[in-house]
This record gives structure tokens, sequence and C-alpha cells, in this order.
């Protein structure tokens, strides 16, 4: 740990002390602190608590009290993030994380100034939000002067699991080194007493000073003293309750009002003191301190060791903990979050008012963006509610709150412990953090009709509800089951809520669900209804995209979920807006636009990394191998795996196309065949199955394949579809006359052209090889050629560099590295960054847009300039030319 702290200068750490009750990871801490103080560090601290006591962010609160006020120079966005959560500004129920970015910014800020050290003690402990905000801000450490010491118990592989940091285990001390410690502690210990402590130590240190001491203290010479053979940490719970115990009681009550106060001061503890009658509150802590139990420094009290904390609690008794938490709500009754989390501590049995206090704190918890202790406040007033239905609800919300908070296991527990109740309104509730979990996070899912049969028991209660419920499945029938009757039940359930055909969310429930029966109309209804998306609610905007998608209008989507990602991120809803980017990306693919879809993929795989959403990430990961492939990058789609079914199929799309483009044509079309059953994917798979089929000389069944997808998408009159269906049949067509009348359907008028350039070019280059196998040179050149600068422009390297060998192939002499832009250097992330700062917006604007930190965004440009040959942001424009 020196070493880290003697390294800083050249890169940050971050490192778990991993170990039981009592191994010596507060002592490595402990000299950790003192290396770094004589060193000039800023040593920041919090320490997670054994028992439930404290609210979401109370660690977050501990760290960065004393610096939080630093936090004006952060981006708008994450410095207001910030304010929120400490109260220190208006409430803005910020994304957890903008959150995150905040905090890293703040620290990464100080650690311009001065190499910080931040200590992180029983992570296992920590409430989950500021559990989450450690891993973030410890897996991007490494490029700042900072270093992060986090302790675990090793009982607790879970917690560290999570953090996704190094660990270093500490184990029990040898048998040498334990005598030898006993030998120093007590020279003239008799050798039975001796040995007894080393079998009940075992090895480890803390117990083996404080059974020693324990027996010293009473003047002990045999082993009667020592407590009944108990697990370590027990045992030492009991050495130390018996410790407290020595005390005056006085200084035992006040010692449990710090021990159920948790971050309280040493101000705020006295004043409770004193309403329990304890006189001289100071001199009860000095009484404390002497024991060596606790260490005041200032306003602040730290305890020796955490589990001293757990055994003061624990072994007092019940009426005199009740007593505490009362006094200590009083003390905070200006504050109504803490002042109703105590009174619920101190309330006996149900308490309705109580629990109505709790809901108020829950309230004002998510409107400072912290939906952890919303969760936990709302549990709690479950737990007081007298009537078991307003309970249900509580649990209802709080498993919601538990979904927003990013911890999947607590909502499924919550939701588990709701659906006791046969509540309408508490059913649908859950449905939907259900059906949000699921989209964002995987695992099981209500059964289609069982979302139906709960929005018609909704639907007299709340029909908003029912509605959003009845999208939800319709949404899940087109992926799911798109032949089946619940289809039409869903469509008739809309109806009986008096929903018309012009109703927005008609619209886009049967372009799911029906979208051949009418598909003219449907899309005249998308398109009226995406016209002033601006007086719609922001779902509305993804929602058509889905509608315009299931449409076949490419254009249209594409439309639809630029508004989505835009309203999304201006409001921080990063799932929302990770999910959409998905969907945007593929679509930018489609239409040609490949550094643009790279930029928006990797942005998704980003959020869902950070924001645990591992479904969304490898989703995010899929279609940016499959862009990946388009750009040249085979070894992408072969590090991308996934055991969900409908992400095979894209994946199998992608793999298909990757050995396509690397000529093993069998190989791609069993990939392509499987994929072309995929009824989404079926239509855009046609002519790369086409292609695979001609050129493995296997022709009979794509044929068949595509002549049945063609049957079914022609009703959509859908550009991009009649340009893949159209090239698809010249290329199954061979070398027969009527190819080329499909191929010249396929590339179409200029203005499709400038829509689909990719599959224009692609059909473009297929063309020129049929023209050039029957010996018409001269049009094939230009096929070639105009292919060649369509896939340059696309950056679809290996495709451009095929179109130009065949133009080679014609006798024209051509440069084998053009067209490849110097933007081709950078990482979709850095290009991004350099396209919005050749914008001209700065850093802070750039990481409040891409929601990074402000020095991460200096870091990417500061490596971008070299690459690109330039010294300036002034020059980024023109070295970024071919790529804007």
């Amino acid at each position: 740990m020196r070493g880290l702290l003697r390294d800083v200068g050249e890169r940050g750490s971050a490192l778990i002390i991993r170990g039981p009750a009592g191994i010596g990871k507060s002592t490595l801490v402990d000299d950790a602190r003192a290396t770094a103080i004589e060193r000039g560090f800023r040593v920041l601290t919090c320490a997670g608590v054994q028992r439930e006591s404290s609210s979401g962010l109370a660690g977050l609160q501990q760290l960065l009290h004393v610096v939080v006020d630093r936090a004006d120079d952060l981006p708008d966005r994450q410095r207001e993030a910030l304010h929120s959560v400490f109260g220190l500004g208006p409430a803005t129920a910020p994304d957890r994380l903008v959150l995150s970015l905040a905090v890293l910014g703040l620290l990464e800020d100080l650690a311009q100034q001065q190499p910080l050290l931040l200590i992180v003690e029983d992570v296992q402990w920590m409430d989950g939000p500021t559990a989450g905000l450690i891993g973030f801000v410890g897996r991007r450490v490494r490029d700042t002067a900072i270093v992060m010491l986090v302790t675990c118990r090793s009982d607790e592989a879970d917690a560290v699991t999570e953090l996704g940091l190094p660990e270093m285990p500490v184990g029990r001390l040898a048998d040498g080194d334990a005598t030898a410690l006993l030998a120093a502690l007590d020279p003239g210990m008799r050798r039975e007493v001796r040995d007894r402590i080393l079998d009940e130590a075992e090895g480890n240190p803390l117990a083996l000073v404080e059974l020693s001491r324990g027996l010293m203290e009473r003047g002990l010479h045999d082993t009667a003293g020592l407590p009944a053979r108990l697990p370590i940490g027990a045992r030492l719970e009991n050495v130390f309750a018996d410790q407290a115990a020595q005390l005056p009681r006085p200084a035992q009550d006040l010692l449990l009002l710090a021990a159920a106060g948790d971050a309280a001061t040493l101000t705020e503890i006295g004043k409770a003191a004193r309403l329990l009658g304890i006189d001289a509150p100071e001199q009860r802590m000095r009484e404390a301190a002497e024991a060596g139990l606790v260490r005041p420094a200032g306003d602040e009290l730290t305890f020796r060791h955490p589990l001293i904390r757990s055994a003061v609690y624990g072994a007092a008794p019940f009426p005199r903990r009740i007593a505490a938490h009362r006094a200590l709500a009083e003390v905070f009754a200006g504050d109504p979050e803490r002042s109703a989390w105590h009174r619920s501590a101190g309330t006996v049995g149900r308490d309705e008012t109580v629990a109505r206090d709790l809901e108020t704190a829950a309230g004002l918890a998510a409107a400072r963006g912290v939906p952890g202790s919303a969760m936990r406040y709302l549990e709690r007033a479950a737990e007081l509610s007298p009537d078991p239905g307003q309970a249900a609800r509580r649990l209802a919300r709080a498993a919601d709150a538990a979904r927003q908070s990013g911890v999947p296991d607590a909502a499924a527990r919550l939701i588990a412990a709701a659906r006791k109740v046969a509540d309408p309104l508490v059913a649908a509730e859950l449905a939907v953090t259900e059906s949000f979990l699921a989209f964002y996070v995987g695992g099981e899912v209500l059964p289609i009709d069982r979302l139906i049969e709960i929005a018609r028991r909704t639907a007299a209660v709340d029909r908003d509800l029912a509605v959003t419920l009845l999208l939800f499945a319709a949404i899940r029938c087109r992926h799911e089951a798109p032949a089946s009757a619940d289809g039409e039940r869903i469509l008739d359930r809309l109806r009986e809520l008096g929903l018309t055909a012009a109703d927005p969310s008609m619209t886009m429930a049967t372009a799911y669900l029906a979208p051949t029966r009418d598909p003219e109309s449907l899309l005249a209804a998308v398109r009226a209804a995406a016209g002033d998306m601006s007086v719609l609610p922001l779902v509305y905007a993804n929602g058509l995209g889905a509608a315009a998608d299931a449409l076949h209008d490419w254009v249209l989507a594409g439309a639809c979920w630029t508004v989505a990602v835009e309203g999304y991120r201006r409001a921080g809803a990063l799932a929302d807006l990770a999910s959409i980017q998905i969907q945007l990306a593929r679509n930018l693919m489609m239409r040609g636009r490949l550094a643009d879809a790279a930029l928006t993929a990797d942005e998704a795989r980003r959020h869902g990394a950070d924001l645990g959403l591992p479904l969304i990430a490898t989703s995010a990961e899929v279609v940016a191998a499959q862009v990946a492939v388009w750009r040249g990058d085979a070894e992408s789609v072969a590090a991308v795996h996934s055991d969900r079914a409908d992400l095979r199929f894209h994946l199998g799309w992608a793999r298909g196309l990757s050995a396509l483009s690397a000529s093993r044509p069998a190989e791609a079309l069993a990939e392509l065949l499987i994929a072309a059953d995929h009824p989404d994917l079926g239509p855009l798979v046609v002519a790369d199955l086409a292609e695979a089929a001609s050129r493995a000389g296997d022709t009979g069944r794509a044929a068949l394949r595509l002549e049945a997808l063609a049957d079914q998408v022609r009703p959509f009159r859908s550009a991009l579809l009649e340009i893949l269906v159209e090239c698809g049949r010249g290329l199954l067509a061979g070398d027969g006359d009527h190819a080329e009348e499909h191929f010249r359907a396929a590339i179409g008028p200029p203005a499709v052209a400038a829509d689909f350039p990719l599959q224009v070019a692609r059909t473009r280059l297929v063309h020129g090889e049929w023209l050039r196998r029957r010996r018409r040179t001269s049009a094939a050149r230009d096929e070639f050629a105009a292919a060649a600068a369509a896939f340059d422009l696309a950056g679809a390297l290996p495709w451009a560099a095929r179109a130009r060998a065949e133009l080679r192939a014609t006798g024209v002499a051509v440069d084998a590295a053009a067209g490849q832009p110097a933007a081709a250097l950078l990482t979709a992330q850095e290009l991004q960054i350099a396209r919005l700062a050749a914008q001209g917006r700065t850093n802070k604007e750039i990481a409040d847009q891409l929601f990074l930190s402000h020095r991460t965004v200096g870091a990417h440009l500061y490596r971008v300039f070299p690459k690109l040959g330039i010294t300036s942001r002034a020059a980024l424009a023109g070295a970024l030319g071919e790529a804007t």
C-alpha cells in the first residue's frame, strides 16, 4: 500500500483489502493514512454500518461532506446533482450515473491540487448507492492522483465482486508470529493460558490482543474468564460489549447514542444525551475515549473498530435503544428524512402516522435523486402500515425505487412481498416495474396474457396505467409472439378503454401488432403524431420510432429516435437513453451512417456498463459488432457472446456478414439462413443471404426464403426493403439477362441512394461484377467507381477495398489506400468528443452532454490531437472534415 501511495504521481490505483473481522485490515489502513498525511495527501474517509440504521448515500455524505463546497467548478448538470443530494440546491432527482460522474469529477479536481487518499471501510455494510459509486470511481482512478483503499469482510464475496476492483486478501498470523505477539503483550503469561488464547484466536491479531487484554484487565491468569467458543466476530463483539459494560451507565448510554446516530456529530449526540437526562455528556465521552472505545476529533466521533459500534448497539436492552432513537429523532426534527427514520426505529408495533412521515421522506429523497433512500424509507413504512393494502402499495413503490437505484435483487424481493396482497393497482405498478427490469436487466418476465389481465383489472382505477401496461404487452407480443391471438386481444382492450384510431397510443399498438392491416394509413398516422412531438410525453418519441420501424420507414424511425435520444439526454434518464440508442444505432447502420452508428452504440454500451444493466450493454455490443464488420473489424464479432435468443439472431447476422466479407460463403450462408428466420431481421438479411448463397453455389433455399420474405413485406412499399429484395433477386438470377432489371430496380432514383447509400453501393458492386462477367467493362467501371466512393465515405473499408480491386481488374489504376479518413484513427468516444469540440463546445459542455467527467474529456482530446496531427482545437474541424 505504501507503494501505491509512492506511485500516485504516475498512476492512481484502487485496492480492496479483504479478510475476516479483526485480521488487521483497519491497522493496515491506519498505517496508509499516516503515511499519506506525511506525504501531503488529503484523506477522505467513510465507513459502512452493520445495522440498517442509515439512509441511502449516508456513506457518500460521510466521504464528501467536508469538500462538497468545492463542486462549483463541475459541469452544470453534475454540480446540480451533487448539490441536490447534499440538500444544497433545488431537488433535481439526478440519474445515478450523473451523480457518479459528479463525484468522480469532484475527486479529480481535488486530486489536481493535492494527492488524494480515499478510505472506505467495511464496504460490505455500505449503503448500496454509495457502494455503487465507490466501484464506479475505483475503476476510473488510474489516470488520476487518487489512491482508494476499500476494506471488506472475507465472508461477503458478493460485495467485492460487484465493485470490480483488484483485491489483496489478508490472512491469519503464522503460529510463531501469534506467539511472539502474545509474548510482547504479556511476557509473564502462563503457558496453558497462552495456548488457550492461541487456540481461541486462530491467528486473528485483534482476537489475540483483546482476549489477552480482557484477562489482564480482570487480573485473571487462567482460561476460566474467556468467553464461550463462538465465531471470531461474535467473540470479539462479546469482548467489546464487556469493555463497554465496565463504563458508568451514562457513558454507556452516550455510546449507544453514537452507535444509533451513525453520522451524528458530537454536538448532536450531546443534545440527544441531555434529552435522555445524561449530565455532562462531554465528560461521559472522555470516559469512553479513555477506555479506548471511541476517538473524538473536533465535532466528529469514530469507533476504534467497527465491531465496537455493533457490539454497543447489540448489547443494549431494547427499551434503551428505543429511547435513543426517539431522542435522536427530536434532535433531527429540522431534517424530515433523518427524523422520520429515527422515529421509525423508535416505534414499536404499527403506526400509520410514522409510516406517512416515512413516505414523505421517500418523496424528498426521490426528489433529491437518492432512490436508494426512498426504497428503504418505503420498505420501513410498509412494515409500520396497519393496513395490508397500504403496506403493499408502499412495497410496490419501494420496488420501483430499487429498480431506479440499480439493485434488481432488492427490487425482486420487494415485488414478491408486495404481491402477497391482491390489489389491482399494486399488481399494475409491479408489472410496470418488472417490465422495465426485463427490458434493461433481463431475467424472468410476466407472461403476455398476464399483462393483459392486469391491465383489464386496473382500467377502472387508473386508465393511463392500463394503457401503459397494454403497450408493454404489445411490444412484447411483436417480438415474442407476432402471430398469436394476444395481439388482437390487446387492441380490443385498448378500444374498450376508449382509444380511437387517431390516438397515438392506438396508432403505436396497431403498428406493433397489425402492421400489414393498412400500412399506408398507419404510416400517415405515425407521421401526423410525429409532426409535433413536443406536445407529447417523451416516451411517445420512442414509441413512434418503434411504430415507424415496424412499418419499415427507417428514415422516420430514425428521426423519432433522434428526438427521443436528445430528450432523454436532456432529462438525464440514462437507462432510457441507452435503450433507445441501441435502436438508433442499428437504424443508422442500415442507413449507411457507420461512424454515427458506432458512436451511438459505443455510448449505449458505456451507459449500460456504468449503470449495471447487462442486457443493455450486451445489446449495444452486438450492434457495435455489426457496425465493426462493415468497417473491417471482424474480431469484434468473435468477442461478443450472448445466451439470449434474440441477440443470437443479431450475432448470427453479424457473423454471416463477417464470413461473407472474408470470402467464406458457405459459413456465411449457414449463419444467415438462421438469422433470416427472425421476424424483424429476415427482410434485412435477404441481400446478404442471396450473395452468400450465390457465391456458395447453393441458391435453392435462399431463393425460397427471399420470395417468402418479399411477399411478407410487399404491403409496406419500403424503399430500403425494395433495395434489399431486388438486389437479392439479381444475385440469385445468376448471369441471366433479367438479373440487370433487378439490380437497376434496387439502385433506384438518387433520393433513395441518399437515404441508404451503403445498400445502394452494395448493389452497384454486385451489379458491376455481373456486368464485368458479361464483358461490359465500361459500365462495370462506372458501378465499381461509384461503389468505392460510397463505401469510402461510409467508412466501409473492406467493401471499398473490394470495389477498388474490381475496378483495378477492369484496367483502371487505383490507389489501394485511397479513401481512409484521418478520423478512422480515433476510437468511437474520441471521435464523438472531437466532433463536439470542433463545434465549439467546452470540455464541461461536452462532459454534460456525454455523461463524462470534464477531465476525462480533456484526457481524450489530449490523445486526439497527435492522432490527427494537429495542436489546437481550432484545427479539429478541418481534420475531421471527412468524418463530419
